[in-house]
Parts: structure tokens; sequence; C-alpha cells
């Protein structure tokens, strides 16, 4: 059955899936819905679904563009289910979407809608399902927005974050509308008094040599304790002789190996582990520091894709974490930046087919800085604080010449070059084991004579 705009019509099912799909390819437009009260407003930032809260009171995001519905599920509180969609995050409006249409599908009822006149739009209120008695209703609404999601968000009573200003700031209905907005806090019976709010913003950065700011953070409370949110970190790189076209793109992989050490500290007790793709040292998701490495790099090129060394990471308070890049003895003295754009991938979000975090995952890259001409580079320090995960993206390197890993001290500074720990070596020379040691203690502020 196909609706006209401003058509109300009876539904005679329980469970609905609405799916908006487009003439283009790709992800064009991103679905997301509301739950309302009698006053036309959310109960809590929590009736707000959408990929960073996926699952709420009867509804269920199914993939970028479609969700369903439970109507027998919804609480008897909430009167009206609001289904919008948005193109802000792919910086297009609705007059760029081509062939838009909108499919509401239940096993006995099959509805189509195609909004009509949009141009300037970034959101649209697609349709919404509606009490009217002891049954339900749909309304074809294909209401657009040009003011956007911050518009969007106030009028329905979302709490959104103010990009300009901490976390701890909200928005208010006459202020600008920012890139992304998305609601800031759970139900307050989710979250501890005192608490800075959680952001929900999607993360995408990447910082280089040329970012003002080297610093970057995840909300990892997002996930709101949903375990199929998964934490990776890596490093990856193109090999040394990459090629790359004008856009930055890899024309063809270079070769060379890079070795990736993970070096934890224990905040609590300040002694450390050093988890890498080496035999019996990959670590477990089961003892601290509750990380798991998936194995050396078989290099780049392989399977025409980039090298890629990686951990999962159960996120702890009570743990700094080093990314530790090291060229080895085996491939002689240079820059490390050569290896063909190295860069670190921290990547947060649930998982995908393959368990590792999805399409939609909040992503940080850091890259090499420069060239210095050393073994050893620390290219990110991770730290998490009430549940905010920091990324320090300033490319630290090791003294020229030595073989000695970058640590941190029982102060989490970072250490360039520590008596007492880890060294560098050939793996060739010692059956695949390329540190003199994988664990002992942190050394004390003191020794603030080896700090860079």
């Amino acid at each position: 059955m196909q609706l006209l705009k401003g058509s109300k019509t009876d539904l005679t099912d329980v469970r609905y899936t609405v799916e908006i799909a487009a003439a283009s390819t790709g992800n064009v437009v991103d679905i997301a819905a509301v739950l309302l009260g009698a006053d036309g407003k959310v109960r809590s930032d929590n009736d707000f679904v959408f990929f960073n809260n996926p699952k709420a009171g009867g509804l269920a995001l199914v993939s970028d563009a479609a969700i369903t519905v439970d109507l027998g599920s919804i609480p008897a509180d909430v009167h009206r289910v609001l289904i919008t969609g948005s193109t802000e995050a792919q910086g297009n409006t609705f007059g760029d979407v081509s062939g838009l249409s909108v499919d509401i599908a239940a096993a006995g009822q099959q509805l189509t809608f195609v909004p009509p006149g949009l141009e300037t739009e970034t959101v649209l209120q697609v349709v919404a399902f509606y009490r009217r008695g002891a049954g339900w209703k749909l309304d074809a609404i294909g209401q657009g927005y040009s003011e956007g999601l911050a518009k969007f968000a106030t009028e329905h009573g979302i709490t959104v974050d103010d990009p300009g200003a901490d976390n701890t700031t909200s928005m208010s209905p006459s202020s600008a509308p920012a890139p992304v907005h998305t609601p800031q806090t759970p139900p307050a019976s989710a979250q501890p008094a005192g608490a800075t709010p959680i952001s929900f913003e999607k993360v995408k950065i990447s910082l280089t040599k040329d970012s003002a700011d080297k610093t970057a953070r995840i909300d990892l409370r997002k996930s709101q304790g949903d375990p199929n949110w998964v934490l990776t970190v890596g490093l990856e790189w193109d090999g040394r002789g990459a090629k790359y076209d004008r856009h930055g793109n890899v024309k063809r992989y270079g070769e060379g190996d890079l070795d990736v050490y993970f070096f934890c500290r224990n905040e609590e007790t300040n002694k450390y582990v050093v988890i890498s793709g080496e035999s019996r040292h990959r670590g477990s998701l089961d003892t601290w520091p509750h990380m798991h490495h998936y194995g050396d790099s078989k290099g780049p090129g392989s399977g025409n894709k980039p090298a890629t060394e990686q951990v999962r990471v159960l996120p702890q308070e009570n743990g700094d974490l080093l990314v530790n890049v090291y060229q080895s003895v085996d491939n002689g003295a240079g820059a490390i930046d050569t290896f063909g754009k190295p860069r670190v991938a921290i990547r947060y979000g649930r998982a995908g087919h393959d368990g590792l975090p999805g399409p939609d995952a909040d992503e940080i890259l850091v890259y090499v800085g420069n060239g210095q001409d050393s073994y050893w580079a620390t290219v990110a320090h991770i730290d998490v604080q009430d549940g905010v995960l920091t990324v320090d993206g300033e490319t630290r390197y090791s003294h020229p010449g030595s073989e000695r890993m970058p640590v941190l001290d029982t102060a989490g500074n970072w250490v360039r070059q520590p008596e007492d720990g880890p060294v560098g070596r050939s793996k060739k020379a010692h059956r695949g084991i390329g540190l003199t040691k994988y664990t002992g203690r942190c050394p004390d502020q003191k020794y603030t004579q080896y700090q860079f």
C-alpha cells in the first residue's frame, strides 16, 4: 500500500520493520527513533534510539537504515514513536539523496511511503506510530528540518553536547547547531551522582604531527554495559616503498616489518607487563591487563591490505597503555615513519561478524610524527579514567642508537631510556623472542633524568 504525506493508517500487526532506502549505494541516511510521552518529549535521553543506543522500550536498531518496532513492548507512558532519518554524518542534505523511500513492513501489512519535496533538510521526521484507543496508527509525516539535529533534539527534550564546551555543558534550543548532536546522558538511575555526563558523540579523529591538539577521547560509557561492544588498539602500516595517489590512497604496498609492543602499567602495584604477537606473550582477556594480541603481522600487501598488529582490550581504570613501535635490529636503523604511514588505530563499537568493532565504531587514528633515526617510538599513550579513554598522540622517540624500550615510571610519566627496562634484540637470533624481558616493576619517579 502506497502512503501519501499526512495520511493516517490503521495498523493491523504488532511487530514492524521500518527501513529507509535510496537509489545511492552505501549508507546515505542514518535511521533513528524517539519514544515520546503525552507531552511530546522524551522521558529521558535513553528514549533516543540510534547507533550508540541501539535498543530501548520495544525498539531495536537493525542496521544504519532499519529499525524494528514491537508495539506490544512499548511502555504504557509512551504515546508516540517517531522514526527519523539524518544525512548530517555524511555531510549531505536530503536533496542530495535520490530515490528515497520508506518501507514499513509486518507479517500481514506492507506499507510504502515516499516523502516528497525535500531539498535543504538534513533531518527528516519520517513516520510516527501513535496510540489511538486500544490500537495503533501510522502517521506518514515526511517533514524535514534544515536546522539539523540540534533543533530536532531540543524540541523533543533531548540533552545534547555542545562541541564548543566541555561535556558538562548542554545545548539549549537557541544555541547554534553543531556538526554532530547526540544525547548526552542516560537515565539518571544509570549514572552515579556527581559523574561527568556521558558523551554519545560519534568519534572520528585523525591526529598528525600538524594537529594543534595531540589528544582525543572516547567515552566508553556510551555502551551502557552492552557486552557486544569491543575495544581494539593496533598499529597499521603500508610498508617501505609504498606508493600513493594524489588523494593519499595506496597504489602499491611496500615491504618491511615493524614490531608492536603494548607496554601496560598497573597503577596500583606499579608492575608492568608487555604484550606482543610473540608466542607466550600475547596476553589474555581473563587476567590483567585484560588484553589479547591477535598475532604478528604477515607484512603489508598480504591480501592487498596494510600490515596490522592489534590487541583487544577490556578497558581498565587501573592501567596505562603505551603503544611502542620497534623497527628491530634486523631491519637496521632508520626512520620509523618511512614504513608507509604507520598509524595507531583505536576503535570502539559493537562487534561485527568477525568479532571486531564494526563500521560504525568510534575511531581515533594517530600517525607517527617525524623521521627521527631511532629504533623505538611511542606513538600513543592511552589511559582510562572515569570511563573515558584518553589518547595522547604525541610521538616520542627513544635515544638514537639505543635498543632500550621506552616505559612509564611509577607516576605514569614517559621514560625515554630506563636502566632496568626491556631491551629490543634480534628475533632471528633469539628464537622469535624480541625483548630481553616482558615483566617487571616500573622505575620510580625519581629517575627523572630518563624522561624525555
